[in-house]
């Protein structure tokens, strides 16, 4: 207990220095401890998404009868709103008896009810054209018990067991499993892999840095209790005692300033999905990781430099020259590079197959194992590196700063490991994104939207073909019994749905038959035969039939696949149909450019001009395109959490370091050396190691990369667009690195810090 009050006294007891330095210990551990409580957080939200859904899933019942009054039917209907997901369940409750409820109400609707989720209520306020959909007086919301998240589109529409003759009979709601997933299980595994790497390797750093701040003068102040009587067991409990103080508090207010950050951005989507405030509340898992894990790895961090003021405590107070860092931490590199460098070998020779369990093992395990082994690499190798250019080199400048990178190896991994873990994640997650793009990308040039001509005004196909992002427009209509697959249209609209370059003979003002080289030509299409078309006016009436015959002249295309022009067979010029007349049953079908981006922004732009259509993205699953916003959202989240942590070390490492080698400082002061000298070394001392440690991850991340890539089973094997944005970032961070570098060098006699020493 003496060496517990010791320790307490020197921590609330201390000077002015001691007290900053246990407040700038106590805040970065905070910052660490929040960043891991987000990350450790997200599989928890991912879970309480789909356990939502599970819980309000339709479980049928034995019989299905829809003129069975005493049991329960419902109709579940999912259709795209925007790039977004709108779900009508269609209910009918029995009559005599209370059927099963669904989470989050009371009651179920009955007849021309409407009970609907917050967002979808805003919804109607803001787009009343969406109430048609939704039959029925709008009487209640859902609970946050029956909905996956508070931006979710639910509703559920009462209705009588006559109304709903497709309705499926409903024994209860919930089920083991749910129905949809927030992030698809194939996905989740390298989406957890590339957020442990991005986020928690440098924020196993930064416990390390922020741990052993002013590193030097801690350990000469436990050098002078172990001189002063305290045996070696009593000096690192006394050790203990302040970095386990920090490091607590630190971890107590992280935990706090989670939780607050969690209440604020929980609504709003941000990181792609939206999650109710208690779902994001830190389980016992993240709790004893916090309260318990990161106090642990302070703890083991600052050990090692206790013990080494507690053994030998005549040479800290000295300051006598450490040892040479070893070589022993590095060899971690050599299994990691041995195995991404094999899968890169064998991608380049073609012989990488499907993803097996072994491959899902061995490549995370050989990008950590690289990861780590670069980071403990950098302490020998600069030391190694130093003294060759020491020895070599005549300038004043370079010779300090290579002297002090020789003697003081193990500083060089607290001020630019932050940074190098950074870059080497950031290529890994840029595979990750290259993998997910390879899988989502739609390989046709144009994306199309297909919407019933009936179903809109003349206003809303207006709007809809001047919409931003939409690039070209036509009409079609499916062939029947008496008539043709037609696409009314000009050549320049029929240019923009079919491969660029692919048309050839077609003129403007003349039927055309279709023809593509890669199928045959349909045989009811045969010249000259008669086909009648039903048409209808711009109020929906019958409006006669269009008589025409099936050309000779042809036109030569290739269409894109998949495509709503796949089942045309023959094109029809606008002006051939009688003024304000369109064929029956006919579609507009619009285009876009199919990057993800631009899908969603045009479905959004289109449900907003006709909120009641149904806009049908051609060869696209919304749930898919749903997913993939969730999950660039989640790596955007661990990217920018992952340049806050891998900065706030560089700064917090240099600084202190600055603060170390104020003496260093002064005596060169005294001895004569000039501003522009002292900067110089300062800057150097930074780059050097940094600039080694930066080449050692991009060659180590690309080798990374390019292993997850090939053993991913896309198309793309070597990330080339990738690599100039890599480049550019790297010199980004050595430019910065260096200015930062040059205020720390500033002239300053203290004479307090010679007589301390």
């Amino acid at each position: 207990m003496s060496t517990f009050a010791l320790g307490l006294r020197l921590v609330l007891r201390g000077n002015r220095a001691t007290r900053v330095r246990f407040l700038l210990m106590t805040a970065g551990c905070a910052l660490g401890v929040a960043c891991l409580a987000a990350v450790l957080t997200i599989p928890a939200l991912l879970a309480a998404h789909d356990g939502r859904d599970a819980a309000r899933d339709l479980v049928p019942g034995k019989e299905a009868r829809a003129g069975r009054t005493s049991t329960t039917l419902a109709l579940k209907r999912t259709d795209p709103y925007g790039s977004h997901l709108l779900t009508r369940v269609f209910v009918a409750r029995p009559e005599k008896e209370n059927g099963p409820v669904p989470p989050g109400m009371d009651r179920l609707p009955g007849p021309g009810e409407v009970l609907v989720s917050p967002e979808l209520r805003d919804l109607l306020r803001e787009h009343p054209g969406l109430r048609p959909s939704l039959p029925g007086q709008v009487t209640g919301t859902i609970g946050a018990a029956g909905l996956t998240g508070p931006r979710e589109l639910y509703a559920y529409v009462g209705r009588t067991h006559a109304q709903l003759p497709d309705g499926e009979a409903v024994r209860s709601f919930g089920s083991r499993w749910p129905s949809t997933h927030a992030v698809d299980s194939s996905t989740l595994d390298p989406l957890r892999f590339t957020l442990c790497c991005l986020v928690l390797l440098p924020l196993a750093v930064y416990f390390s840095v922020c741990v052993r701040l002013s590193a030097e003068s801690r350990g000469r102040r436990l050098a002078a209790l172990r001189l002063l009587g305290l045996s070696a067991r009593q000096t690192m409990r006394v050790s203990a005692v302040e970095t386990l103080c920090a490091a607590v508090l630190g971890a107590v207010l992280g935990l706090g300033l989670h939780l607050v950050v969690n209440t604020a951005v929980a609504g709003t989507g941000l990181p792609g999905l939206a999650w109710y405030p208690s779902d994001g509340l830190p389980s016992g898992s993240t709790l004893a990781a916090c309260l318990l894990g990161c106090p642990a790895l302070a703890y083991l961090a600052g050990r090692r430099h206790a013990r080494e003021a507690a053994l030998r405590p005549l040479a800290v107070r000295r300051q006598a020259r450490q040892r040479r860092a070893r070589w022993l931490g590095a060899l971690l590199l050599l299994p990691g590079l041995g195995i991404v460098s094999t899968y890169c070998v064998l991608g380049a020779l073609g012989r990488i197959g499907v993803s097996t369990s072994l491959t899902a093992v061995l490549v995370p395990a050989g990008a950590l194992l690289t990861g780590a082994g670069l980071v403990l690499a950098l302490p020998p190798a600069t030391g190694w590196l130093a003294r060759r250019i020491a020895s070599a080199t005549q300038r004043l400048p370079l010779t300090l700063a290579m002297r002090h990178n020789e003697s003081r190896p193990g500083a060089v991994l607290r001020v630019v490991s932050g940074l190098v873990v950074l870059v080497y994640a950031g290529s890994l997650t840029q595979g990750v994104l290259v993998e997910i793009d390879q899988v989502s990308r739609r390989i046709a040039p144009v994306q199309e939207y297909e919407l019933a001509y009936d179903k809109l005004t003349a206003r809303q196909r207006a709007d809809m073909k001047a919409a931003g992002g939409v690039r070209g427009h036509v009409v079609t209509v499916e062939s029947t019994a008496g008539s043709l697959g037609a696409f009314v249209g000009t050549c320049a609209q029929l240019r923009a749905f079919a491969d660029p370059g692919s048309v050839r003979g077609c003129v403007d003002g003349r039927p055309l038959v279709l023809r593509d080289s890669r199928y045959q030509v349909a045989e009811k299409a045969r010249p000259g035969r008669r086909y009648g078309m039903p048409l209808r006016g711009e109020d929906g009436r019958p409006a006669g039939t269009y008589r025409y015959s099936a050309p000779r002249e042809s036109v030569g295309l290739t269409v894109v696949q998949p495509s709503a022009l796949m089942s045309a067979d023959i094109v029809l010029p606008p002006s051939a149909l009688p003024p304000g007349t369109h064929p029956a049953g006919a579609h507009l079908v619009l285009s876009s450019a199919p990057d993800p981006g631009t899908v969603r922004r045009t479905l959004d732009r289109l449900a907003g001009i006709a909120p009641t259509a149904e806009i049908t993205p051609v060869g696209i699953v919304i749930e898919s395109l749903s997913q993939l916003g969730v999950i660039k959202g989640l790596l955007g989240t661990g990217m920018v959490l992952g340049l806050v942590i891998g900065v706030a070390a560089f700064l917090v490492s240099a600084a202190d370091r600055a603060m170390d080698r104020r003496g260093q400082i002064t005596a060169l002061t005294l001895l004569g050396a000039r501003s522009r000298t002292l900067r110089a070394a300062q800057c150097a001392q930074v780059l050097l190691p940094l600039a080694l440690g930066l080449g050692g991850a991009l060659v180590a991340g690309r080798l990374a990369e390019s292993s997850y890539l090939v053993t991913g089973g896309g198309a793309v094997f070597w990330d080339g667009e990738g690599l100039p944005l890599l480049l550019l970032s790297t010199l980004g961070v050595l430019l910065v690195a260096g200015l930062a570098s040059l205020p720390m060098a500033r002239r300053h006699l203290d004479p307090e810090v010679l007589r301390g020493d």
